[in-house]
């Protein structure tokens, strides 16, 4: 997928459109999850991992659960999505922790 929509962001969430996709992360009461359309990822279970790799003109983004890629986006480096994605996912993962 290369095309990314609108994307939303707020103190609980983020989300964005991905093609025909909608993608986002939120914070709930039993921590942080990712959804993709209408599949929830528990971010506090240890299943999950993200790739995330920028480059000069495209950045891509991988989601993988249990080892499976779940989402793979490719956006063009002037796109806020990576880093507004990175930067949420940096921010919660070291909450977490922190916690």
């Amino acid at each position: 997928m290369s095309e990314m929509g609108r994307s939303m962001m707020t103190r609980k969430g983020f989300y964005t459109k991905v093609g025909q996709d909608f993608v986002g992360v939120y914070s709930s009461s039993e921590g942080p999850k990712m959804f993709i359309n209408r599949e929830v990822y528990e971010l506090m279970s240890p299943w999950w991992d993200v790739e995330m790799v920028a480059g000069r003109n495209q950045h891509i983004i991988n989601f993988y659960w249990r080892g499976e890629v779940k989402l793979s986006v490719k956006c063009q480096a002037d796109n806020n999505v990576f880093m507004t994605l990175y930067d949420y996912l940096n921010c919660r993962m070291k909450t977490i922790r922190n916690a």
